[in-house]
């Protein structure tokens, strides 16, 4: 991003992620939660993504700050656990919870069209 110029709607942005995991017994159990995210930039975004090997899990690790709502990784009493680094990472591990929540990142940091 240009450094003469400030964006107006700020660097951080809110993801809100929604889906749905299998339990034990092959029923669907829908989340929803959101995660607190440094925007960045089509050019930032296209060369951090090329520039990774786990690129979903990498990237998301890099730009995510906080999250809110999450109820999918508990401590050992069964409540939720607060952000950090090794709870986020657990919620990545979950399969295929890395290319959820990038998605619901890129279609977030992005303009929109007004319908």
């Amino acid at each position: 991003m240009s450094k003469k110029y400030k964006m107006a709607v700020g660097n951080v942005i809110r993801v809100p992620v929604e889906g749905a995991c299998n339990n034990e017994d092959g029923q669907k159990t829908k989340f929803k939660f959101s995660l607190r995210c440094t925007r960045l930039s089509a050019t930032d975004l296209a060369a951090a993504l090329a520039s990774r090997d786990d690129l979903a899990k990498d990237f998301l690790i890099s730009v995510t700050t906080d999250w809110k709502d999450q109820r999918l990784v508990l401590e050992e009493d069964g409540s939720p656990a607060e952000f950090c680094t090794e709870a986020f990472e657990a919620l990545l591990d979950i399969a295929g919870m890395p290319l959820v929540c990038l998605n619901a990142y890129v279609k977030e940091v992005g303009a929109t069209a007004k319908n």
